[in-house]
């Protein structure tokens, strides 16, 4: 009987030492957590395309989609959403920049990442825009638009 009351007393001592020990080293890990990082937000761009015209002509359009991480601080004095001022930089930076389709193909998008990044943020006095990451990158000529659009219709 001594026994059982002694084996008792000892799991009640064993699960109290781990809960002691693992409240402390939540109120530990707590302690160390940074509070300094500003909280960010995210969002996502429309759909969205830009023509590309070359001798006058639609040779075909940029369609993108873009998510992007803005500072939510800064967020909070803005009253336009971002992904305005984001859509107003891609068509900005791919209307009238290229004179060969083909050229649109090897977009180097770090680079027009950048120069999106750089371009929304030149228009607030602090940096909004954190980031963009690509949820959809595509080229499609006019000669495809038009193939699609046609499709099924007998041309006579």
């Amino acid at each position: 009987m001594i026994r059982i009351v002694i084996i008792g007393l000892w799991i009640c001592a064993v699960a109290l030492g781990s809960l002691y020990f693992a409240v402390q080293q939540n109120s530990a890990t707590a302690a160390v957590t940074s509070h300094d990082a500003k909280p960010l937000d995210d969002g996502k761009t429309e759909v969205f395309s830009v023509p590309i015209i070359i001798d006058g002509a639609v040779q075909g359009y940029v369609v993108t989609q873009l998510i992007y991480t803005i500072d939510s601080a800064v967020k909070a004095s803005v009253k336009t959403p971002v992904s305005f001022f984001i859509n107003d930089e891609i068509f900005r930076q791919f209307y009238g920049h290229y004179s060969d389709v083909k050229e649109v193909e090897a977009v180097k998008f770090e680079d027009v990442k950048q120069a999106i990044i750089d371009g929304v943020n030149a228009r607030f006095p602090e940096p909004l825009v954190k980031d963009l990451l690509v949820q959809q990158f595509n080229y499609i000529s006019s000669k495809e638009i038009r193939d699609q659009n046609t499709k099924g219709i007998s041309r006579g």
